[in-house]
């Protein structure tokens, strides 16, 4: 998945909403703040232009969200939410999938994931903290690395939460290339990451080391360098046979 560097299912909410006319209330307030730090960016939207944006009075936003912070915390759950009902069909179908195809699903799915929410991408130099909780982290990097599990079931699970992790974090990356580039310098780029990730997961997944990863490598230079060396030795025995 895209990777979310700053992102919370815990929310501290000063009220928690229990009627669907609060819930309703508290969903036009982060409409509103989305939009308000989409436009302005993270340190200038302040909680008094979240709620005139809103059309409310800063006492009732005051009522559900105690500061800035707590609002980002409750637009990143949000985030967390959709991202994970976005990504679901990719976990059911990942064993049937190539895997250019897989990492294709996953960056498209980002790509526009992002071109909806353009707030998330104002939120990626948030705050320390606003950021993720660990346990975010880590069912994201379980979702990862079941995609890559199900297309090869051998693979280990410590290698394949390995692999999700470096993923995430190439993921992680790219997030914030794409923020910083023109929207007509993206599509190129996003080609570039496509090429990047594949290459990467084809080397790990596919390659004949994948299982021992550098013990595997040293091996097969020792194994080479032992075939050398008889080669050499049997070279050497011939000379001396034929001056025999």
């Amino acid at each position: 998945m895209l990777y979310f560097p700053a992102m919370s299912t815990k929310t501290d909410f000063r009220r928690l909403p229990r009627q669907s006319r609060g819930r309703r209330r508290v969903d036009t307030l982060l409409d509103s703040a989305a939009a308000e730090i989409s436009d302005a960016g993270y340190e200038a939207a302040t909680m008094s232009s979240i709620a005139d944006r809103a059309g409310a009075s800063i006492g009732s936003l005051y009522q559900f969200f105690p500061n800035k912070p707590a609002i980002v915390q409750a637009l990143r759950a949000r985030y967390c939410q959709e991202f994970e009902i976005l990504w679901e069909p990719i976990g059911l179908e990942s064993k049937n999938l190539s895997l250019e195809r897989l990492v294709a699903r996953m960056v498209d799915s980002t790509v526009a994931f992002m071109a909806r929410h353009p707030a998330f991408l104002a939120l990626l130099d948030a705050p320390c903290d606003t950021r993720a909780h660990s346990e975010v982290r880590a069912r994201f990097q379980e979702l990862v690395a079941g995609f890559l599990r199900a297309r090869r079931p051998r693979m280990s699970p410590e290698k394949a939460l390995r692999l999700a992790t470096m993923t995430l974090q190439m993921f992680k990356a790219m997030n914030f290339l794409y923020r910083d580039l023109l929207p007509r310098e993206r599509r190129p780029y996003i080609q570039e990451f496509k090429s990047l990730l594949l290459k990467y997961l084809e080397c790990r997944t596919n390659h004949p080391m994948h299982g021992n990863g550098h013990q595997g490598l040293t091996n097969r230079f020792r194994n080479a360098s032992s075939l050398t060396r008889q080669r050499v030795a049997i070279g050497k025995a011939q000379q001396i046979s034929h001056r025999g």
